[in-house]
């Protein structure tokens, strides 16, 4: 995954830049080449190019998230459960290398980087992130999943801090082999080295299930369904559907606005990528471990989206590179939110619904990634092009987005995590036998109480210690 993240970010510093000449160019009877001009010296076709760059982008996230992803991310988790993870982790590596393709042609032959969009919008058909984690679900215990998770994003973050950092300073045609040939090599390394972590039996469960179950659209459906199952996964969707509205839809914008309000250049939307990288690194590798231990994941979760919250208030009011960079780390610490959220689901489903639990999640946080980039691509645009009768404020986006994620804040402050762990020690450790074909009962914490006390003294002997302990401290059993 370092490997293939490093790669893949090589050309990450130059296609903003790119974008916005081709666009202003596009409306120019020269070329123009707008990062020569300073921001308040800049044609109007170099100013509109900004935000005809982000609606592009914006309807190409909605296509790749809203439709590719939410449609077929829960049914290819699920067939990931089935046929296994390498398949789709080798396939999900050659669909991100077809737009370094359209950007070599471009900067070779003068293809139009209009093709650039559709390209990108096949990554919405496949996630390797979501495929990655399945991976740590396969192999590792509960209680060390968050953890890991963040391990695995850790290892994002790394790639995200070496390829710009790399890119940012190659002539843009070397980027662009680079990225094709690093992305080939992690496919023929994942295809020849990497062993496949789903056991025959997971794969012999999964395949009875789904021959007792839909096929097709109407599975993706019922794959869906998992996300329902209780108070507590309905919460966690919530706070990852509003996340991801404003996650996708700033990062769509972020480098535009650095342009237009700041004047960054190539090498500073390569410094826009490292410092986003290293922070993450540092978050997931060394804090997330600590804030786990010490706070636990409902509460990492609602640190994490404080943290971004702030960060884009920060962001909105920006006035130098100083402020922004400043923001950029605090919103590293938004990290934290997804791995605590996907901890806490993956703890809650068996272990041959991994792929189904994770891909469901990602299929949510995809339509609103998907919807995310169109509502902030619109107010980009009202706030800063030059027909438009209101003000010009580029950071208005960012405080729509301060708005959403303190709903989301709201909705994590009622999680119950007790309930939800405690509902999972019980079904590892002595199960009641009512569960429906394998699925984990669909209960908030009163009807796991409410099960509980059915459970006699005698059949309490068979409990885990840990959960008797929990029961206890819970009143459940008062006389424990």
């Amino acid at each position: 995954m370092l490997l293939y993240v490093s790669c893949l970010t090589l050309v990450t510093p130059i296609t903003p830049t790119l974008m916005t000449d081709f666009f202003a160019s596009r409306n120019s009877p020269v070329a123009l080449f707008c990062e020569d001009y300073p921001p308040n010296q800049a044609p109007q076709a170099c100013r509109d190019a900004h935000s005809t760059s982000v609606i592009w982008s914006s309807w190409t996230s909605f296509i790749s998230n809203s439709l590719l992803s939410f449609l077929l991310a829960p049914m290819i988790g699920s067939w990931t459960d089935v046929y296994g993870r390498k398949p789709f982790m080798i396939l999900a590596f050659a669909v991100t290398s077809v737009h370094d393709v359209v950007l070599l042609l471009h900067l070779n032959l003068g293809v139009s980087l209009l093709w650039y969009f559709p390209a990108q919008a096949l990554n919405g058909a496949f996630s390797s992130l979501t495929i990655a984690l399945s991976f740590v679900s396969d192999l590792m215990q509960p209680r060390h999943r968050a953890a890991t998770f963040g391990l695995i994003l850790a290892s994002f973050s790394v790639g995200v801090l070496i390829g710009p950092g790399l890119g940012g300073f190659l002539p843009p045609v070397w980027a662009a082999w680079g990225a094709i040939g690093g992305i080939g090599f992690a496919i023929t390394y994942t295809a020849v080295v990497l062993p496949e972590s789903l056991s025959a039996s997971a794969k012999c469960a999964a395949r009875a299930r789904q021959d007792a179950g839909v096929r097709g659209l109407a599975g993706r459906w019922a794959a869906m369904r998992i996300l329902g199952r209780s108070s507590l996964f309905i919460k966690l969707t919530i706070c990852v559907m509003l996340s991801g509205v404003v996650a996708e839809g700033l990062s769509d914008l972020l480098i535009q606005f650095f342009q237009i309000k700041l004047g960054f250049t190539t090498q500073d939307q390569a410094m826009v990528f490292i410092v986003y990288g290293g922070c993450g690194l540092l978050v997931n590798t060394i804090l997330l471990r600590f804030l786990l231990l010490y706070l636990g994941e409902t509460r990492v979760l609602v640190f994490g989206l404080l943290s971004s919250t702030v960060a884009q208030t920060v962001l909105a009011f920006s006035v130098n590179r100083g402020m922004a960079f400043s923001a950029l780390a605090i919103s590293s610490l938004g990290y934290t939110a997804f791995p605590a959220i996907s901890s806490i689901k993956a703890n809650n489903v068996h272990d041959y619904e991994q792929g189904t639990i994770q891909g469901a999640l990602y299929g949510a946080r995809s339509l609103a990634q998907g919807v995310g980039p169109l509502i902030f691509a619109a107010l980009f645009s009202a706030f800063t092009r030059s027909d438009s009768p209101l003000p010009y404020f580029p950071g208005a986006p960012f405080l729509f987005g301060v708005a959403l994620m303190l709903v989301a804040l709201g909705v994590a402050a009622t999680i119950d995590t007790r309930a939800g762990e405690g509902r999972q020690l019980l079904v590892d450790g002595a199960s009641s036998g009512d569960e429906e074909d394998g699925q984990l009962p669909a209960e908030d914490g009163r009807a796991f109480v409410r099960r509980a006390r059915a459970v006699s003294k005698r059949d309490a002997a068979a409990l885990p210690a840990e959960t008797v302990a929990l029961l206890a401290e819970s009143e459940v059993w008062p006389e424990v």
